[in-house]
């Protein structure tokens, strides 16, 4: 753990860039209709090349039925997509919610952005993990920083798909204890004789708007009807089967490479020491040579052997090998308990990698939704217990984007004016330029409705 601490600290910039896209793609995910709206501000206040300064340019381009031009008709159309999901009706509120009774849905939520915070922040920091092992392998010859940025990106692409998986694994099996339910019910219901009809579901298909159209089903034909399955309605472990797959390859392949990359790093230990050792010895190698001159020179060659064997005959033959021996085995013994501590540190780290997918498949069976519509429900209700608030909500929404809509279509219209004073038209079109008091949002929405 202190090596990743220190792989991370040595890349400081690339995890606060990771953390920060964490962070925005979690509020992304859990907020997207709010993000879509401000994508769609954003693209038409843009200078120069956004949307209001585009159509603006065409001034000549007239709806002789409707009464409008084509730029401000394209205007309304987009702000309208908006205005639409919010323009609802008490009756919403009672169709939102019986179609979520009727899914088996009802009180599930999606899941927080905390909660999905967590888990990238989980995954990714056992993702560096993966990197700091990684960094000789990614890209062999490149340079070590090289190394070191691509194992960052693989460890990062990891961490995303992993996320993405094990969440489809979990709303698959929340999907399965659906189809279990209506089995069941169906079983229950055969075996008192009360029902006998195939299980399938209605041939009309079932969405939030005509949910009450079932309304005298069974309990388990208004499930299946909003729900997704075979043709045998029976559970499948396709997503599972395949993450439950790729989570054990990577937890294996990261153990092992983590062992490579351990006996890598004693091999390189022992080298290292024994090239110091025979740097340190360089200076004086010469001296038992020097030595067994000097005997052979004041005794003769004879002598010097003679006098050797002596030496030797009285200290024993292996007393010279004696240091380097016990120096072995304990160098043998030290390598040893280093792997065997390394190897058991790299299981617990692929345990608690298991035990980090499978909390993420815990949360996407607790949270999101499997029916068809079950999200447009729920977002729908916005978790109003009741419907006063509900259409107090709804209320400020639709005022708010018609608001923005108005102010957006008046931007327009003044900046088509401004076009056509600076390029000269016909009296025609600058008339209908002028006379734009008809063409308002709350005009354009009375034309949809009709």
């Amino acid at each position: 753990m202190e090596e990743i601490w220190q792989f991370i600290l040595a890349h400081q910039i690339e995890t606060l860039l990771l953390g920060f896209g964490i962070i925005v793609l979690a509020f992304i995910i859990t907020h997207w209709q709010e993000v879509k709206f401000w994508w769609l501000n954003f693209t038409y206040n843009f200078p120069i090349v956004g949307k209001l300064s585009i159509l603006a340019r065409d001034i000549e381009g007239f709806d002789e039925n409707h009464k409008w031009f084509y730029s401000e008709e394209r205007l309304c159309r987009d702000y309208y997509n908006f205005y639409e999901k919010v323009d609802v009706s008490d009756e919403s509120y009672d169709e939102a919610k019986d179609y979520l009774h009727a899914a088996g849905e009802l009180g599930r939520k999606p899941t927080p952005t905390f909660i999905w915070i967590m888990i990238f922040v989980l995954v990714i920091v056992e993702a560096f993990g993966f990197a700091y092992v990684l960094a000789g392998f990614t890209i062999p010859g490149a340079s070590e920083a090289t190394q070191q940025k691509g194992a960052i990106g693989v460890a990062a692409m990891l961490a995303i798909l992993l996320v993405w998986l094990t969440h489809l694994t979990g709303q698959e099996l929340h999907k399965n204890t659906l189809i279990k339910k209506i089995r069941r019910w169906y079983k229950n219901d055969n075996a008192g004789g009360t029902n006998w009809r195939d299980l399938k579901p209605d041939e009309k298909l079932i969405t939030i708007d005509n949910t009450f159209d079932d309304k005298d089903s069974p309990n388990y034909i208004r499930m299946l009807n909003r729900l997704d399955v075979n043709d045998k309605v029976k559970t499948t472990y396709t997503k599972t089967i395949l993450t439950l797959a790729f989570i054990i390859a990577v937890a294996v392949g990261a153990t092992y490479i983590r062992h490579q990359v351990l006996v890598q790093e004693i091999a390189s230990s022992h080298e290292s020491a024994m090239n110091i050792f025979n740097d340190d010895a360089s200076p004086f190698g010469d001296t038992d040579a020097k030595g067994d001159d000097d005997v052979a020179a004041l005794f003769g060659d004879s002598s010097s052997d003679d006098a050797k064997d002596d030496l030797a005959s009285l200290f024993g033959d292996d007393a010279k090998e004696a240091p380097a021996s016990s120096a072995g085995r304990s160098a043998s013994i030290e390598d040893e308990t280093n792997q065997r501590g390394g190897d058991a540190t790299f299981m617990i780290l692929g345990l608690l990698f298991i035990f980090i997918q499978i909390l993420g498949i815990f949360f996407g069976m607790h949270y999101d939704f499997a029916g068809r519509e079950s999200r447009e429900a729920y977002d729908l209700l916005r978790g109003f217990s009741t419907k006063k608030a509900f259409l107090s909500y709804y209320e400020r929404a639709k005022t708010h984007i018609a608001r923005v809509a108005q102010r957006q279509l008046q931007k327009l219209q003044h900046k088509m004016n401004i076009i056509n004073d600076n390029i000269g038209t016909d009296a025609e079109t600058t008339a209908l330029l002028r006379n734009n008091k008809d063409r308002t949002f709350k005009k354009y929405l009375e034309f949809e409705d009709k």
